[in-house]
């Protein structure tokens, strides 16, 4: 045979070997490939999230105001008959100084606080490190959140704690001369300042905030029945920002009781029940809010018109129109698994393929969350022939069964 021609066949039997092999290590590697993800700890928080609009019993307050106007009080503090609401100055000049005297009354407090501890042992000293580490949280937390008169009130507590723990350590033996000289600071202040400011006094109780943002008359109890689906969302959506016009300085909430409405989706909703108590969890803050269920209404639109009650008064309450609350649901932790890894043996429990060396082994699970993506297992670890944490979940591959090599 001509050497040229034997040279072709065994060239084109190679190529074919060549193929053949290569397409059955696709083949293999197809049937054998994997995708892998490490049980971890996982908690979750079911929760129905809505906006919501404020209704409460308001009216605005007004004043004759010819020169500077300063708020004595923080939006939503609660005052009483005659109590001065704000005070109108010549010039900020004379409202710097008056804010520069009250930080230092603040700080004078605060030492004179702290003297208290003169000549005690240092038992306590444990106990103010930990409360100075929350109050530090706290006041990051209120800067976080754009909350500067928490932030203020929290900075002048972190200081009171400092100021005791270094007594009770003995670094400061008298914080007299220290108070001598800020109340000279302060008597120094007061004889600078006009003395003929003007005060605007309170004609009734209530809790008094500073902006009046025009809904004081269109919401309250008596016409919340009134308010619509549309006109809700109006008012969510409203971005205006609101401002004092004319005489008016203010209002003045009449009591502690204030109702929300809030638009749901249907679907969402029909996990409340009218009459009944939640709690609810305003904007970003975690202080507990228990509410009442006063109505609940659906419209053909798909949403639910839900109306809340509640005594409970917190600073978004008496200082805003609008806010985004949440409803803890259910808490859930355990073991994140994704919904491709779930598997079911031949006696149909549920269950999971882990990679162990280089074969694949099933591990139950106690499922305590099932969601559309992934689900939630409890943490079996201590338990044999159960999914444990940081095995190796199978969360793609063909053909899985105990044992196989992989």
């Amino acid at each position: 045979m001509d050497k040229s021609v034997t040279t072709k066949i065994i060239a084109a039997l190679l190529t074919v070997f060549l193929l053949v092999t290569v397409i059955s290590q696709f083949a293999i590697h197809s049937e054998n490939g994997i995708t892998t993800e490490v049980a971890m700890r996982y908690e979750s928080q079911d929760a129905l999230v809505f906006d919501g609009v404020f209704v409460r019993n308001e009216h605005t307050v007004t004043g004759n105001v010819s020169g500077v106007l300063r708020y004595e009080h923080a939006d939503g503090s609660k005052l009483g008959k005659n109590s001065v609401i704000a005070s109108v100055y010549n010039s900020a000049g004379d409202i710097q100084k008056k804010n520069r005297i009250t930080a230092l009354n603040e700080r004078i407090d605060s030492l004179t606080d702290a003297q208290s501890l003169a000549g005690t042992d240092n038992s306590q000293i444990e106990a103010f490190n930990k409360l100075i580490t929350e109050k530090h949280s706290e006041l990051v937390k209120a800067l976080y959140e754009n909350d500067y008169a928490a932030a203020r009130k929290t900075k002048y507590e972190l200081l009171n704690l400092q100021s005791k723990r270094d007594m009770a350590k003995g670094k400061s033996e008298d914080y007299s001369a220290v108070i001598n000289t800020l109340e000279q600071q302060v008597s120094d202040l007061e004889l600078s300042i006009s003395s003929d400011y003007e005060s605007i006094y309170s004609e009734e109780s209530g809790y008094f905030v500073s902006t009046a943002d025009g809904y004081e008359d269109e919401l309250s109890f008596d016409t919340i029945d009134a308010l619509t689906e549309q006109r809700i969302t109006e008012i969510v959506n409203d971005r205006t920002e609101h401002k004092n016009s004319g005489d008016v300085i203010g209002k003045m909430i009449e009591d502690y009781s204030w109702m929300l409405a809030a638009v749901i989706d249907t679907n969402e909703a029909i996990v409340l029940e009218e009459k009944t108590y939640v709690t609810l969890m305003a904007g970003a803050s975690t202080v507990p809010i228990r509410a009442y269920i006063e109505s609940m209404e659906k419209n053909d639109s798909g949403n639910t018109v839900v109306i809340f009650s509640s005594d409970v008064m917190t600073e978004s309450v008496t200082s805003k129109r609008t806010e985004r609350f949440r409803i803890s649901l259910e808490d859930y932790s355990g073991i994140r698994i994704s919904a491709s890894a779930i598997h079911f043996d031949e006696e149909n429990n549920m269950g999971v393929y882990i990679k162990t060396g280089s074969q694949a082994e099933f591990r139950r699970i106690k499922l305590v969350y099932s969601g559309e993506d992934f689900v939630i297992a409890e943490d079996t670890t201590a338990l044999i022939g159960y999914l444990s944490l940081y095995d190796n979940i199978i969360t793609e591959g063909k053909n899985l069964y105990d044992g196989k090599v992989l």
